[in-house]
C-alpha cells in the first residue's frame, strides 16, 4: 500500500501547476526537464536549495516506491518536504486567486493527508 502511495504522490507533485505574469504558465515535470536540460546552468540550478531539496524529496519517494522495505521516516520527510513545495503553490493560489493552480496542488496535499492520518496502519 504505502509504494502505490509514494507512486501516486510522485504522479500528483508532478501535475503541479505554476503560473505568472505575463501569460507564463509551466506544471513542475515541465520545469524538472527545463531545470535538468540546461547543461552550461545546470549545476547553479542543483545547487538552489529549492530545487535540491525538491529532487531529493522526490528521490526518497522514487526509492520507497522501488524498494520494498525502505525507511519510513525517510519517506516521510520526503512527502513533508514535497508537502511544504504544494502548500507554497496552494498558497500563492489563493493570494492570486487562481483555481487552476489551487486544483493542481489539491491532490497531492489529500494524499499527503490519507498517508499521514493512517501512518501506523500503512505497511
Amino acid at each position: 500500500m504505502r509504494r502505490l502511495l509514494n507512486i501516486f504522490l510522485l504522479l500528483t507533485f508532478q501535475i503541479g501547476y505554476l503560473e505568472w505574469p505575463p501569460h507564463h504558465s509551466m506544471f513542475v515535470f515541465e520545469a524538472a526537464y527545463e531545470i535538468l536540460s540546461k547543461t552550461e546552468t545546470l549545476f547553479s540550478n542543483l545547487t538552489h536549495p529549492i530545487i535540491l531539496l525538491g529532487l531529493l524529496a522526490q528521490l526518497a519517494l522514487f526509492m520507497a516506491a522501488i524498494v520494498p522495505k525502505s525507511n519510513k521516516k525517510i519517506n516521510a520527510v520526503g512527502i513533508v518536504i514535497l508537502g511544504l513545495l504544494m502548500l507554497l503553490f496552494l498558497l500563492i493560489s489563493l493570494l492570486s486567486k487562481n483555481i487552476k493552480m489551487f486544483a493542481a496542488a489539491l491532490p497531492y496535499l489529500i494524499i499527503s493527508v490519507y498517508y499521514f492520518w493512517n501512518y501506523k496502519k500503512i505497511e
